[in-house]
């Protein structure tokens, strides 16, 4: 055995590898490479394949159709969720002012005690004539 006894290798030989070991932690971290966790890799997946989205599209159908009259759900549609705005379109006219003039405050009260997690400051309606009546 060497001089540190437990590795068998000697002092000269440790300090050696210690420098190429600090040399190339410092080469990755210039580069921005070496290993990175799964968490880091999952969220990049995730973020490139745009399932983030897809999921949140799903999440805020369920939360808009558990908190609206199945007659109203039936004859809108979320579109997205940005800079806490809802955006939803709506078939006709007459609902989209029944919607805007009296229905807000309730829905967006009822969304906010469903879901306090998800921040809606306000829900804006649009006009869609396609969607099905």
């Amino acid at each position: 055995m060497g001089e540190n006894g437990k590795d068998g290798i000697d002092a000269e030989t440790g300090e050696k590898l210690r420098l190429v070991m600090v040399r190339r932690r410092k080469e990755l971290s210039i580069r921005g490479g070496g290993p990175s966790g799964i968490g880091d890799s999952l969220r990049e997946v995730v973020a490139h394949r745009k399932i983030g989205r897809l999921l949140q599209s799903r999440e805020l159908d369920h939360l808009w159709s558990s908190s609206v009259e199945p007659r109203i759900a039936e004859q809108t549609k979320v579109i997205s969720l940005r800079n806490r705005v809802l955006l939803v379109h709506v078939s006709n006219s007459v609902l989209l002012s029944e919607l805007a003039n009296f229905h807000l405050r309730q829905i967006l009260e009822t969304i906010r005690q469903k879901r306090p997690d998800i921040e809606i400051r306000n829900i804006k309606f649009k006009l869609n004539a396609g969607l099905k009546q």
